[in-house]
């Protein structure tokens, strides 16, 4: 390994530490295999499954929807009132800029928080306040240019804003609690634990479900009596790993860990089971040690809890990336759009069979996918399962086939799965479901390989343009890539994905160990 990969390796294993903290896991090697929910679990994670409405499609809605109906009244108001002395382009102008920099303050004083939309007057209040100090930013920058704004224009354009923006708080808030009351929009809560801690924190729970919170089960690695088998109107739904599991079938989104005078060896070998799941997970705060005073605290109810790891992407950010994802796939494949013509029209000359290959692989939270390539084997020779890895000089792989794979432009239909969601730009490589080095599958080698599944995967990645792309045919090179893409997870923004984005053809060139 060069001294840059050291470097990158290094960083890499240091953000797993920072990722995890002291709950960080071994790396030892440990059996893989298939859970099987209990019945009562199965059918509570079918139910849940259902389709819901996201936070961040309000805070979106009502965020575009300020931007338009300011400029739609500041459009108005300028007919209304016609002796503000600017041309057309500098009027517009100063639409956009009023319209955006109100946004902008409604924003920072937090008026698009999912809390504030479920109260219509807190939402009014905040909403009032920025659109009021928006326009009299609006004021005193043409004042400071010399420029007189007519008293009345501004009155006009903040009483038809003030109109338009009462109306889609009222929609937002007639609608959220409509879906609330549907089930339709709730932060779904796991408890792990037992006993009457556990009855409490299910209680609790239960009376906030008018705000949105649904308590969907408990689940315990100990037994009775320590851990009863019901706890009021819940059954216990299984241990830990069929949590991990039932986590896979029902998106949830909040773990409290509610088991009282945990050691700290317990709650480490609680953590190693949990942390590989993309949720908040936190602990009930019953006088903890000083171990946690530098975590936050939040509070469900009456409930005081320890934030002790947050999710990678929270809904805000999920929304960015999806955009970007969107976005730049869209211009790619326009782009590409030759040069993928041409591919597909070599792979079916080279030898017969279809052109594209479809494989099965892990994708978001372990769930498998279905992800798109250019055929690069022979139809008789095509290896779904990715069981046998292709190695140097493998006769499976077609003449033209050699040149795709060492390019990556096998890759390139895998903007399609962007476009439909089941894959990111950038993120961690989707390994297929049975991949293996050797006689071991990936899982087996290191404890922390689950993690990865935590975002979306990527067409390209942080692992790949610092040289870990290709065959990994030994447990050193999975750790790396695994220790990578943790480093990834930790650090992602849009800019990390746009700086891999223009360094991955850069990367491709250099790499040596892919064919």
């Amino acid at each position: 390994m060069d001294r840059v990969g050291q470097s990158a390796l290094k960083a890499s294993e240091a953000s797993a530490r920072r990722l995890f903290g002291e709950f960080a896991p071994g790396t030892g090697r440990r059996k893989a295999h298939v859970r099987l929910l209990n019945g009562h679990a199965r059918a509570v994670a079918q139910r849940l499954s259902r389709q819901r409405v996201k936070p961040s499609v309000f805070r979106t809605v009502l965020v575009f929807g300020d931007v338009v109906a300011l400029v739609l009244a500041g459009g108005l108001a300028l007919i209304m009132v016609r002796d503000f002395a600017l041309s057309q382009s500098a009027e517009q102008a100063t639409l956009w800029m009023g319209a955006l920099l109100t946004m902008a303050l409604l924003r920072l004083i937090g008026a698009y928080g999912f809390k504030v939309m479920r109260s219509l007057w807190r939402s009014l209040l905040l909403g009032y306040l920025g659109l009021i100090t928006g326009l009299s930013a609006i004021w005193l920058f043409f004042s400071s240019a010399g420029i007189d704004v007519p008293v009345a224009l501004l009155v006009f354009w903040g009483g038809l804003a003030a109109n338009l923006m009462l109306g889609l708080r009222l929609y937002a808030w007639m609608r959220i609690r409509n879906l609330t009351r549907l089930g339709q929009l709730e932060h779904r809560i796991v408890v792990v634990g037992g006993g009457p801690e556990v009855e409490g924190v299910i209680a609790e729970i239960e009376r906030e479900r008018g705000r949105g919170r649904r308590m969907c089960g408990y689940f315990d690695d100990r037994t009775w009596p320590r851990s009863p088998d019901v706890i009021g109107s819940h059954a216990k739904m299984g241990d830990l790993e069929d949590l991990v599991e039932f986590a896979r079938l029902a998106p949830i989104d909040t773990v409290i860990v509610a088991i009282p005078e945990a050691s700290r060896e317990r709650l480490m070998q609680l953590m190693t089971k949990l942390f590989v799941m993309p949720v908040d997970i936190r602990l009930l705060d019953m006088g903890a040690s000083a171990d946690f005073a530098r975590h936050r605290r939040s509070r469900i109810g009456a409930l005081r809890l320890i934030d002790l790891y947050k999710r990678p992407l929270d809904a805000s950010q999920a929304f960015f990336k999806r955009s970007f994802d969107l976005v730049f796939a869209s211009l790619l494949l326009v782009i590409f759009a030759p040069l993928m013509a041409g591919v597909a029209l070599a792979v079916r000359l080279d030898s017969r069979g279809p052109v594209i290959f479809k494989q099965r692989r892990h994708g978001y939270n372990n769930r498998p996918i279905t992800v798109f390539k250019f055929r690069t084997m022979y139809v008789d020779n095509l290896d779904q399962s990715g069981v046998r890895s292709v190695r140097r000089g493998d006769s499976r792989v077609t003449r033209v086939g050699r040149f795709l794979r060492r390019s990556s432009l096998d890759e390139l239909p895998q903007f399609v799965n962007v476009l439909r969601g089941e894959l990111s730009l950038v993120g961690p490589r989707p390994h297929a479901v049975a991949a293996r080095t050797g006689d071991i599958v990936y899982q087996m080698v290191a404890e922390t390989y689950s993690a990865r599944h935590k975002v979306k995967p990527g067409v390209t990645g942080w692992a790949q343009i610092n040289g870990w792309r290709g065959e990994l045919n030994c447990d050193e090179k999975i750790k790396a890539r695994i220790e990578h893409d943790l480093y990834y997870i930790e650090n992602w923004s849009l800019w990390l994905d746009l700086k891999i984005l223009i360094l991955t053809p850069w990367a491709l060139i250099v790499t040596k160990n892919a064919y």
